[in-house]
């Protein structure tokens, strides 16, 4: 992952509702899967292996989130499992077959979780986060962001 893309999920991170948080770790996970195919096919042992671990990390979020109070978050619990399992079977046999599989099943997921946060309407998990204002200048080449440095109680509240 780029320094830049990390830039942009923790810009992203800062005003997400809690569906738009659960498809940015899904765009986290792709990332990290990407990565691990484009080491592999790079023959970069030590770069397969550390971002398949970081898309393990990932998936391993999703289950520590997952609140058992709905009969719903065992079967995902059960769907997250097997492509953490898919992970490590790509790690013991070094191949990209099984991240394939899993980020193209995982991709399906991505979307059914897409329509629903279209219909969440629920405020930032974050309140008091920097405002970021893209688009209203531009550098050479490139995009200008502007960040809101007024808000005095930017952060925690006490």
């Amino acid at each position: 992952m780029t320094s830049e893309q990390k830039r942009d999920f923790t810009r992203r991170v800062t005003n997400a509702n809690r569906s738009g948080l659960m498809l940015i770790k899904f765009e986290i996970l792709f990332v990290y899967m990407e990565d691990a195919c484009a080491a592999f096919a790079a023959d970069d042992s030590e770069g397969f292996k550390a971002a398949v671990r970081s898309a393990d990390n990932v998936l391993k979020s999703f289950e520590e989130t997952l609140d058992f109070t709905y009969e719903m978050s065992g079967r995902l619990y059960a769907l997250y499992d097997f492509h953490r399992r898919q992970l490590a079977k790509a790690l013991m046999r070094h191949s990209t077959e099984e991240i394939e599989e899993s980020r193209r099943l995982l991709k399906q997921m991505y979307e059914t979780f897409s329509e629903v946060a279209k219909q969440d309407q629920s405020a930032p998990l974050m309140r008091h986060a920097q405002q970021v204002y893209a688009g209203m200048t531009y550098g050479k080449g490139d995009l200008n962001e502007n960040i809101d440095i007024t808000e005095p109680s930017r952060g925690f509240l006490a």
